[in-house]
């Protein structure tokens, strides 16, 4: 196994019945990470292994959608499985503070995910390791600071887009990437170009970037036909929806 990308979560803010918002499950040879722990990925992933057995987790941003399973997670390990050694928690710059302001108004405390997670901020200009695999970033263009991630290890690549409106510079990000997990919340219809994406634009970006496979996620699933049908107008390659619990391996 070089690289296996398992969906846990790809529905938008608003969960569709009995689906989670943003997770994916990101495996190696020699690590297991979390790309994201958006509303009921948590409970996804203690379906799938132990949480305390993750090397780490990296947040694309600070929309709750993205991060907010991170409190079940830390009174998990807190209070249940209190591990030797903690996952890392990688989050955005300034997103420690930010974090902890928010918390703290209903649970008093200067380090309540610091207490459980081996917690930093990660440099969106250089690039992680976590064990073999290697992590980088891209801003993309949302309304609060957002950054893709390109996920490697070895001869294998996977891109995953987080939350962005239309912008040129993915293309070369996820330039010749094996697999594209590109957001297309707006469906087979348009919507505001600052926030997000449709399926079209999601498509027209894979092919532009020469992506090998696009998956596309942060969708409700009833949109989800619609938006591959708009995203195979412009991609020809391999396509599907990030329907929970597939598994990828490239």
């Amino acid at each position: 196994m070089t690289l296996q990308i398992r969906v846990l979560g790809s529905e938008p803010a608003w969960p569709s019945a009995s689906r989670a918002c943003s997770g994916l499950l990101v495996r190696t040879a020699g690590s297991t990470v979390l790309a994201d722990c958006g509303t009921g990925v948590f409970e996804r992933l203690r379906g799938v292994m132990a949480p305390e057995q993750l090397t780490a987790v990296v947040v694309s941003h600070l929309h709750f959608d993205h991060w907010v399973d991170l409190l079940p997670f830390r009174y998990y390990l807190k209070f249940e499985a209190r591990p030797p050694v903690p996952p890392r928690l990688h989050l955005p710059p300034g997103a420690i503070e930010k974090l902890q302001s928010i918390v703290e108004q209903i649970d008093p405390g200067p380090r309540f995910f610091a207490d459980v997670f081996e917690t930093s901020e990660y440099d969106p200009g250089g690039e992680l390791c976590v064990g073999d695999l290697r992590v980088t970033f891209r801003k993309t263009r949302h309304p609060i600071e957002t950054f893709a991630l390109k996920l490697e290890a070895e001869n294998a690549t996977a891109v995953y887009s987080a939350d962005t409106g239309w912008t040129e510079s993915l293309v070369d990000f996820a330039r010749g990437a094996d697999l594209f997990v590109c957001e297309a919340t707006w469906g087979e219809a348009g919507g505001d170009p600052e926030m997000h994406l449709s399926g079209a634009e999601a498509g027209r970006l894979a092919r532009l970037a020469g992506a090998k496979r696009l998956l596309l996620t942060h969708l409700a699933e009833p949109e989800a036909e619609g938006a591959l049908r708009a995203a195979r107008r412009e991609y020809d390659g391999p396509l599907e929806y990030a329907a929970a619990r597939r598994t990828f391996r490239l």
